[in-house]
């Protein structure tokens, strides 16, 4: 499982880090310089009241990306480890619910699965937009 985490974040850094620096391109420097006049005195106050909050929509498109990719690993899973995979070592959700609804046809589980993993998804990107909203 560590290196499933391992390799899906490692996927997952390449659109996130090119959001984050088009964001980062696209900062007003005369922002900084009037938080100097104001009294900002060092660079983690520069990054908390200025550089955090004019990058939301950066930080919310890659929240949201990186919560839907790792809810949806199983494909990765399977390259990696198979399926099943031994003692069920790299088994996700996404797998669980693979094998109910494809392999067992227990579909009103898999359904459910679906469902509760719909929510968990829907719950943390709800989380992440209250989150961003607090930062500005």
């Amino acid at each position: 499982m560590p290196i499933l985490i391992v390799v899906q974040l490692w996927l997952s850094l390449g659109i996130s880090f090119l959001t984050f620096i088009a964001g980062l391109q696209h900062m007003d420097n005369s922002l900084y310089e009037a938080a100097a006049v104001e009294g900002i005195k060092n660079r983690w106050q520069e990054l908390w009241y200025i550089t955090l909050p004019s990058m939301k929509p950066q930080l919310m498109f890659g929240a949201v990306m990186q919560i839907t990719s790792s809810l949806s690993v199983s494909q990765l899973s399977i390259d990696l480890v198979g399926f099943p995979s031994p003692n069920y070592a790299g088994h996700t959700i996404l797998t669980h619910l693979h094998d109910f609804g494809n392999v067992r046809y227990e579909l009103g589980y898999a359904c459910t699965i679906a469902v509760i993993l719909f929510f968990i998804m829907l719950i943390c990107n709800v989380l992440v937009q209250k989150l961003l909203r607090k930062l500005g």
